[in-house]
């Protein structure tokens, strides 16, 4: 154990050591907002900056005036089509909009044909289903106007629903649920996991491979065995990782505390709210950005933080040293970055596969497919995180973290098998066959 412990000193000190290592923890949790407003705000000038001009051709002459929308900037044209194609070219408009005859005397039909959008570039799909809605609501309001019925009469019988969700525990105590927060939640962690992989991972397989290109491996494995070196490895970087992740909570969780501080003022009123312990005329008294805060607080109420917060840490950690340990395999099996790409494709797999199920997860968090994932040791860190904001039966999630554990020490078990002689090994041309001898060659 105590040379373990000074491989895994070496390595996260000469880490978190670096300048490096410190801008990039203490400046993401303030980067990341601003290249996300960066990216808003030059989307929005680009945007604004642009010819959002769209000629309309309208041949029915139903829909005079009908696109006085502030999206597109609608121009009203005479003519043929033909014609109307060269305006679009001189006049430098985004598109033009072509609207045939059309006969609205047989109030049965319901599928209308023949809209034509011309531009240059491709439209979005955002845009089109806009040009879409108005013309579907400009020909539902022809319809009604033709069949006699009171247009006021029918906008009265239209209702809205507010649908608000809880979940009941097994005492019978109803709390308040936020499924969109609870996807968020989900999303967030698990793609923070699936990241933390990538990232930590490389570092180990580099640091493996720097050490045995450079032959000061040799020297090492003189004082300390090869598996305690993988394991200091795999514990250092770790480390690392989880040091990177608490400093990032800590940050984001103080700043967000100050910034709803600022924004509360009387705070009790707002915790009051925000538990819904008073009357709707008490919280209309509170002004807009009290009333942010109370929802804010109201949201993040609605999930268990601290339960979220400790299966994150541990799933991190088990997905970490499950992969960690094949990282290190591979980097003391080859003799380059370049080689070690063969080998890398069957570990990333499993990191796609759930990265991609994720979405259908996050659909429906306790279908077969979801349950699934979440037990295999190899998916189970991003998809049981992206399950348990929804609410895991507690078996599951326990089951689930001692197959991650049996799933984590198995892997590092075969990975220092590998380890033990790979690390040792120059300029031999290594392939799946001979990492398998290696399982038992004696060294």
């Amino acid at each position: 154990m105590k040379q373990i412990f000074l491989v895994l000193k070496r390595e996260y000190l000469t880490r978190v050591k670096k300048k490096s290592f410190l801008l990039a923890t203490i400046l993401t949790p303030l980067i990341m907002p601003a290249i996300i407003l960066t990216i808003v705000y030059f989307a929005t000038q680009e945007k604004e900056s642009r010819s959002d001009k769209i000629l309309v051709l309208d041949k029915s002459g139903i829909f005079i005036d009908s696109f006085d929308v502030t999206s597109f900037d609608f121009e009203y044209i005479n003519g043929d089509l033909e014609a109307a194609k060269d305006d679009l070219l001189e006049k430098g408009a985004f598109g033009l909009l072509y609207i045939p005859t059309i006969d609205m005397s047989d109030a049965s039909v319901i599928n209308f044909s023949g809209f034509e959008l011309y531009s240059k570039t491709n439209p979005s799909v955002n845009s089109i289903e806009r040009i879409e809605k108005i013309i579907r609501n400009k020909l539902e309001d022809v319809k009604l106007e033709n069949s006699g019925l009171d247009a006021q009469v029918i906008e009265n019988l239209k209702v809205r629903v507010d649908l608000d969700s809880f979940n009941i525990s097994d005492t019978g105590e109803a709390k308040e649920s936020n499924s969109k927060l609870s996807f968020a939640i989900g999303y967030g962690t698990g793609f923070l996991i699936y990241m933390f992989i990538f990232i930590y991972g490389s570092q180990i397989m580099q640091s493996v491979l720097d050490e045995k290109t450079s032959r000061i491996v040799e020297v090492i494995v003189s004082s300390v065995k090869p598996f305690q070196l993988m394991m200091g490895k795999v514990l250092g970087v770790g480390a690392v990782g989880f040091t990177q992740l608490l400093i990032w909570f800590v940050l984001i969780g103080g700043l967000s505390t100050v910034g709803l501080s600022i924004m509360a003022g009387n705070s009790d009123a707002i915790m009051e709210a925000a538990s819904q312990q008073v009357p709707g005329e008490a919280i209309e008294q509170l002004t807009d950005q009290q009333k942010t805060v109370a929802e804010i607080q109201g949201m993040i109420a609605s999930v268990p933080v601290v339960k979220i917060l400790l299966c994150f840490l541990f799933f991190f950690l088990g997905a970490y040293f499950l992969y960690g340990a094949m990282y290190a395999a591979i980097g003391s099996a080859v003799d380059s970055i370049q080689d070690a790409q063969q080998f890398m494709f069957p570990i990333i797999i499993p990191i796609i596969a759930a990265i991609m199920a994720m979405f259908f997860v996050l659909d429906d968090p306790n279908g077969g497919l979801a349950v699934t994932l979440s037990l295999i040791p190899f998916t189970s860190p991003i998809i049981m995180m992206a399950r348990i904001p929804f609410g895991v039966p507690d078996w599951q999630l326990a089951l689930s973290m001692v197959l991650l554990v049996a799933g984590f020490m198995g892997t590092i078990w075969m990975a220092g098998r590998v380890y033990r002689v790979g690390i040792l090994m120059y300029g031999v041309k290594v392939n799946w066959k001979t990492i398998a001898k290696w399982f038992t060659m004696k060294v």
